[in-house]
């Protein structure tokens, strides 16, 4: 005999509550599958308008969320009370149906992260200009053999993705590997890289640079020497400090520190297999491969594919 349960009205307190916190449950749940395909599309239409039009102005973007939400779940509620009595609710409008629509969500938005895609907030000036502070940057992880999100790793494989020189790579700081860097990659396993005087070479071929337009930074009232660096087949803006020190300030132990030889004026280094070679283009003002020394490749989790300022 068939239950009674599948006929009754939604309750308006439970649509206005999953309508205020989940937008297209909410309208699942009052049996509305447009309404829930639009909610969703005007969802994502709001996340990345926070994302690409309102960065920096993140109250702005908290009051239109609310908004948002409040709507839906104002609309929610009304449908929920409008509700025929009489009118059979689908499966998908079900608690079985909601937790199983939620649950395969959940786990979709967790693999694309895990294994393909992540955003990673960055918050240091260490790549300016390249990458401002508070960036937002899109990583995109397959291939990197290193799996995992929110602080779980799932697991770890082969790199089947060949690093260049060039690439900016987001990676486990060597030291603590719950936190997560990016820098730009400038040795690759063998390289021999010297960096002295503030001039990079590799492989002791110079790499070149020249001077453009000063660059003003937007977290404090001062401009530094900007300047091209041309690595290979990638040209890219770093900057100069030229009243910083030249000699590498703070150094640490780190493995294979022994292929390292430090001076007043800079540092050779031999690059190990399995390790990279990685700096900051805000090179006088940059925690990098100079300091703790050289990122495994065990610890690579993926390319920065966009950068968000």
């Amino acid at each position: 005999m068939e239950s009674t349960a599948i006929y009754r009205k939604p309750k308006r307190w439970i649509a206005a509550v999953l309508g205020l916190l989940i937008q297209p449950v909410g309208m699942l749940y009052v049996a509305r599958p447009g309404w829930a395909a639009a909610y969703l599309g005007l969802a994502v239409i709001v996340v990345l308008s926070n994302i690409f039009l309102l960065r920096g102005r993140e109250l702005a973007g908290d009051v239109i969320a609310l908004l948002f939400a409040i709507i839906c779940a104002i609309h929610a509620y009304l449908l929920a009370r409008d509700y025929r009595e009489l009118l059979r609710r689908p499966w998908y409008s079900r608690w079985y149906g909601l937790v199983a629509i939620v649950v395969a969500f959940a786990a979709l938005a967790f693999g694309v992260r895990a294994f393909l895609f992540e955003p990673f907030r960055f918050s240091s000036g260490s790549m300016a200009p390249t990458i401002e502070p508070r960036a937002q940057l899109i990583v995109r992880k397959w291939g990197y053999g290193n799996y995992g999100t929110y602080g779980i790793h799932l697991m770890r494989t082969g790199m089947s993705s060949e690093v260049q020189r060039g690439d900016i790579l987001v990676f486990e700081y060597p030291e603590d590997r719950a936190v997560s860097y990016a820098k730009r990659v400038v040795g690759l396993p063998g390289d021999r890289i010297s960096y002295y005087d503030r001039r990079l070479k590799v492989n002791d071929q110079e790499v070149q640079i020249r001077q453009i337009v000063d660059y003003f930074h937007k977290d404090r009232p001062i401009r530094s020497l900007q300047y091209l660096e041309r690595l290979g087949d990638r040209e890219y803006a770093i900057l100069i400090e030229p009243e910083a020190p030249a000699a590498v300030p703070f150094t640490r132990p780190f493995p294979f520190r022994e292929r390292c030889a430090y001076t007043a004026e800079g540092l050779s280094c031999r690059v190990p297999e399995g390790h990279y070679f990685v700096l900051g283009d805000n090179r006088d003002n940059s925690s990098d491969s100079r300091v703790w020394g050289f990122v495994p490749a065990i610890n690579i989790i993926g390319k920065v594919q966009y950068i968000v300022q």
